[in-house]
C-alpha cells in the first residue's frame, strides 16, 4: 500500500527514491542477518539488475537471494544447476531419444507441479542439447517476509534442484544416487 502511494506521484522522484532505496537496505540487511543465523554463509555479490543479490549455500549448492530492480517490494530465490560431465554424460550416453525426451516431459511436470516454485528454464534446447537448469521460487513480497518464508523458499529450491539431480540419474539407470546427495538434510 506504501509503495502505491509512493507510486501515484505524490513525492517527487528523488524522494520516492530515497523512501526506496532506505526500505530496500532495510529488508537486505534483515535477510543477511537471517542467513548468517541459519549458517547459510551469505556473500553480497555485484549485479547490475538487481537492488541486491546475496549468494547462499545450502547442501554444498549455490542458491541466490535477489531482489530484482523491476519490483521494488519483492524478491525471489534462483538456483542455476550447470550439470557436471558426468550427468552430462548420462543424459547423452545413457538415454535414447525416446527417453530423453520422456525425462523432459516428466521434469518439466514435476517442476510445474511444486506451487512453492515460481519460475524455471532448462537450457539451451531440451532434450536435444542441455547444460543447465534455472529454478526459481515464487516471489516473496514485502508484507509476506519472513524469516520463515525465505528459508522455506530456499529449501524448496533445493529440494528441486536435488530432484532435477536424481529424476536424471534415475532416466539414465543409476542404481543409487550419486555425489553423496542421499540425503535432504541439511
Amino acid at each position: 500500500m506504501f509503495y502505491d502511494y509512493c507510486q501515484n506521484n505524490i513525492f517527487d522522484d528523488a524522494v520516492r527514491d530515497e523512501i526506496l532505496s532506505e526500505r530496500v537496505k532495510e529488508v537486505k540487511e534483515k535477510i543477511l542477518s537471517w542467513l548468517k543465523e541459519e549458517a547459510m554463509s551469505p556473500e553480497e555479490m555485484a549485479d547490475p539488475n538487481a537492488y541486491f543479490n546475496v549468494k547462499v549455500k545450502v547442501g554444498g549448492l549455490v542458491f541466490h537471494v535477489v531482489q530484482n530492480v523491476r519490483n521494488i517490494d519483492s524478491l525471489f530465490v534462483g538456483g542455476n544447476l550447470v550439470l557436471t560431465p558426468a550427468q552430462l554424460s548420462l543424459l547423452r550416453n545413457n538415454m535414447d531419444e525416446k527417453r530423453r525426451q520422456k525425462f523432459f516431459w516428466d521434469l518439466r511436470l514435476a517442476l510445474l507441479g511444486n506451487n512453492e516454485l515460481g519460475e524455471f528454464q532448462i537450457k539451451p534446447n531440451p532434450p536435444h542439447d542441455v547444460r543447465e537448469v534455472f529454478i526459481a521460487s515464487r516471489r516473496i513480497f514485502y508484507d509476506s517476509l519472513t524469516k520463515d518464508r525465505l528459508i522455506s523458499a530456499i529449501l524448496a529450491v533445493y529440494k528441486a534442484t536435488i530432484m532435477v539431480i536424481w529424476m536424471l540419474e534415475r532416466y539414465a539407470g543409476a542404481i543409487t544416487p550419486k555425489e553423496g546427495k542421499t540425503s535432504l538434510y541439511v
